[in-house]
């Protein structure tokens, strides 16, 4: 064998003297002529110099990866680069061009770079990927002639190239007084498997320490891994069996438990559920992560039964993997574990329930979502509303008659939720229950799930609605419904009928409230007729309703009962209304804008009142609104509502009047006591001055 490997060593140099002798690239073919240019360029490259050269040459080359007979001639040349005197960084480069077009001819010159600590690392990249047995060969007759990070380099190649030939040289390196070199090879085994480095890795695991062992124990992982996918489960188990072995290592043993179950699939479950009651936290924890992945008829139902077996974290954990599994037949522990004495089992078996749950999991869902608070009642919420499956709908209905008030608020509340439209005629008599808070919860759901044909229905409940928060919440639904409308003119239509029959006081205000939410221009005379309702609510109700028009249509009607008025809470209800309507049409001319606001100032009974007219005021960006607070700065119960009014309206005229603003603001300095609106004042007449 001696004699054999020297005859090979032989051969190996002969064949580097020959091609040694061979670097003329004058008979290139006339096609190949570029390449010779380029690398003659190439051949004084220096890192960080321009690279077009190398790019040239690389998209010279890149045309002929199809063409192996093309290929063979640019090799050459290439070959004979790299026996040249070419700088590094140039041999660098066609290395890597060798590690994509190179073949087993370029083995003896890159064997002789291999060598060479200087070009080592650039041969070995490039031999790496050249496919053949020649490589592997080569790569194991320099082993023994290299040391240090060469030595290593080459290790490393074998390694992942797996080349099983190597593994016997390998394997006597596990022990090499070079630490680098005896983890190279450890890690070489790992990744070459096979036969002789599993058993070499055996024994290494019992007559090392330290970080060699850990690197040990890893490849022998990783032997065994290897052993799974070339389908030799048995083998494999009895690796990671050892590996397993209590005193390993916690990542050792995780990876081992992994292997266990790909290694026995049919005795997952069994693997899986044993670890988990063993109670070890660490191996437990990482069972139950498996708990996700492993498949099997059987297997839920074992891993559900050990449930109760766990501590509360360990239960929280399988909860949750048994939820991502989707398994049903987990459902009757993920019950039971709802009514632990443990809040967080609590809550992790009432989030499994989203998953896992069916009709029969309604009620118990909905008596948590009752009793409990907090994040408990939180996800007792959401699993009920995520249910899903045949009759969950159908069983929250049927459910909401029996139940008591606050099951049922929850019931209506999923209802809700969960957009189930067919409930509204359960929600309607759920709208009259004895319970107040079962009345508001069922208007609120009704605002979601109701549609314009129960606009009648919701109307008639309106009008006998006694309790005040129920009144506006049913007010409130009435408006998000009867929007729904795509015609905003026949919006109001249903409620305008049900006023002229309504006489009942409270009835005849919620419906006038409703009209003015709505906004239906239709509804005007109506609402005009309530404002010469003798009664003082009905009054009002109407003016509200007018203030809360969307356009500045109504500012007349609300003008007049400012003027005429004797109630001095319809006065101000009214003006306000005024002071919010005027400042809503932008289209209006500025003069008529500025009018009204006259007319509302003129009408203002008192300070209170005035206020409320700069106040709306200051929103018109214009300089006649300017001129119009700055009258009242000399005023001074009304000083520092008109300064506010005039800084606030000098932000949108200082540029298009600049010396006229800047006078108005000099008024403030002068007139206003309040230091904050005297700041503000002089920064707005500095930025004036800086124009």
């Amino acid at each position: 064998m001696q004699k054999s490997k020297i005859i090979n060593i032989a051969l190996l140099v002969i064949g580097c003297f020959l091609l040694l002798t061979n670097t003329s690239t004058a008979d290139l073919p006339e096609e190949l002529q570029p390449l010779e240019k380029a690398l003659a360029v190439i051949s004084t490259y220096e890192y960080g110099r321009n690279s077009e050269s190398l790019t040239e040459l690389a998209d010279f080359i890149r045309p002929a990866y199809g063409s192996p007979q093309r290929l063979k001639q640019i090799e050459k040349p290439l070959l004979a680069f790299l026996r040249s005197d070419a700088t590094l960084a140039g041999k660098q480069f066609i290395c890597k061009q060798l590690s994509i077009i190179g073949s087993e001819e370029a083995v003896p010159t890159l064997v002789v770079m291999l060598t060479e600590t200087a070009t080592s690392d650039m041969a070995r990249y490039a031999l790496e990927r050249i496919p053949g047995s020649a490589v592997e060969q080569a790569f194991r007759q320099v082993l023994s002639k290299t040391s240090g990070k060469t030595k290593v380099g080459i290790i490393n190649s074998l390694g992942r190239r797996r080349d099983v030939e190597s593994a016997a040289a390998l394997c006597s390196l596990i022990y090499d007084s070079e630490p680098m070199v005896a983890a190279a090879a450890v890690s070489a085994l790992g990744r070459i498997a096979g036969a002789e480095a599993t058993k070499a890795l055996a024994e290494a695991k019992e007559q090392t320490s330290g970080k060699l062992r850990l690197l040990v124990l890893n490849a022998y992982l990783s032997c065994a891994d290897q052993l799974v996918a070339q389908g030799e489960r048995s083998g494999a188990l009895a690796v990671y069996e050892q590996l397993y072995a209590a005193g390993e290592p916690v990542p050792v043993r995780i990876a081992a438990l992994r292997g266990r179950v790909a290694a026995a699939p049919k005795k997952a479950g069994e693997i899986i559920v044993n670890v988990i009651e063993a109670d070890d936290p660490v191996t437990q924890a990482a069972a139950i992560a498996l708990v996700r992945e492993v498949s099997g008829i059987g297997i839920t139902k074992a891993l559900a039964e050990s449930l109760d077996k766990l501590s509360a974290t360990g239960q929280v954990q399988l909860l949750s993997a048994l939820a991502d599994r989707g398994d049903r037949d987990a459902l009757p522990a993920v019950v039971n574990a709802a009514k632990s004495t443990d809040e967080n089992v609590r809550i992790t078996a009432l989030d499994a329930l989203a998953a896992l749950g069916d009709a029969s999991s309604v009620n118990l869902l909905a008596q948590a979502a009752s009793s409990a608070r907090g994040a408990e009642q939180k996800t007792a919420r959401r699993s009920l509303d995520r249910l899903r499956g045949p009759k969950i709908d159908q069983t929250i209905i049927a459910s909401i008659s029996q139940a008591e008030p606050k099951v049922k608020i929850e019931l209506i509340r999923s209802i809700s939720r969960r957009n189930i439209y067919t409930a509204v005629k359960t929600l309607l008599k759920t709208a009259k229950d004895s319970d107040s808070k079962v009345r508001l919860a069922s208007f609120k759901a009704l605002k979601t799930i109701a549609d314009r044909k129960d606009l009648p229905a919701l109307v008639n409940l309106l009008a006998d609605v006694q309790s005040g928060s129920v009144r506006n919440e049913a007010e409130g639904t009435i408006v998000a419904v009867a929007n729904k409308i795509p015609d905003r003119n026949r919006r109001a239509e249903v409620i305008l009928a049900k006023l002229a029959s309504v006489k009942e006081v409270t009835g005849r205000c919620s419906l006038l409230s409703v009209l003015g939410k709505i906004a239906d221009d239709s509804s005007l005379p109506a609402i005009r007729t309530a404002l010469k309702d003798k009664n003082v609510e009905v009054k009002s109700a109407a003016i509200r309703a007018l203030s809360e028009w969307p356009t500045g249509q109504p500012v007349a009607d609300l003008l007049k009962v400012v003027r005429t008025s004797r109630n001095e809470t319809h006065r101000v209800l009214a003006l306000r209304g005024v002071v919010r309507l005027v400042g809503l049409d932008s289209s209006r001319p500025e003069k008529e804008t500025i009018k009204m606001y006259r007319q509302a100032m003129g009408l203002a009974s008192n300070v209170s009142e005035k206020k409320m007219v700069l106040s709306g005021l200051a929103n018109i960006k214009s300089y006649a609104a300017l001129q119009m607070a700055a009258a009242y700065l000399e005023q001074k119960a009304l000083q520092q509502e008109a300064g506010m009014a005039v800084i606030k309206i000098a932000e949108a005229t200082y540029l298009s009047h600049p010396q006229r603003t800047r006078d108005i603001l000099e008024k403030v300095l002068r007139f206003g006591k309040n230091d904050s609106l005297r700041k503000r004042a002089q920064e707005m007449i500095n930025k004036i001055k800086s124009l």
